[in-house]
């Protein structure tokens, strides 16, 4: 080795140095370019992913509101038919009460027709009455007629 090959040595030794560098700083370029499309890759998945999460959150909520149309449906169904039930019972005790007035009813007309014949036993009594007395004073006044 001579001294005056050493800067010959040294200026090869840096341009392998430089040439091993840009190969690494293009590598690494490389790679970041690499991984920056990736990274762009990776960020319209996960936009898509929460477009489809938003997608499925709407239709959650639809499912949700369905579901709950759905309960408060048979809620009110269930409602409809205890309400079917009372009505059925009221109508059962409507038919009841008909019959008992019709009852009544009857009996009113037979009461009815019994007293306008006790009013009328009573108008004849009361005539018989009237007579009587009349008779009773007739009989009176021959008695006293004859008396004197």
């Amino acid at each position: 080795m001579n001294l005056d090959d050493i800067p010959d040595q040294l200026s090869a030794l840096f341009d392998r140095a430089r040439a091993g560098l840009n190969a690494q700083i293009t590598k690494a370029r490389t790679a970041l370019d690499s991984l920056n499309a990736e990274k762009a890759v990776a960020q319209n998945a996960l936009a898509e992913l929460r477009d489809q999460c938003k997608s499925a959150k709407a239709d959650l909520d639809r499912s949700r509101e369905y579901l709950e149309r759905g309960s408060t449906l048979a809620q009110l169904d269930h409602d409809i038919t205890a309400q079917r039930k009372a009505v059925d019972t009221l109508k059962h005790e409507k038919a009841e009460l008909e019959k008992a007035v019709g009852a009544l009813t009857l009996k009113r007309t037979a009461l009815e027709a019994e007293v306008a014949a006790l009013e009328n036993s009573a108008r004849l009594a009361t005539a018989e009455r009237c007579r009587a007395q009349e008779i009773k004073a007739q009989i009176i006044k021959q008695l006293e007629a004859a008396a004197a």
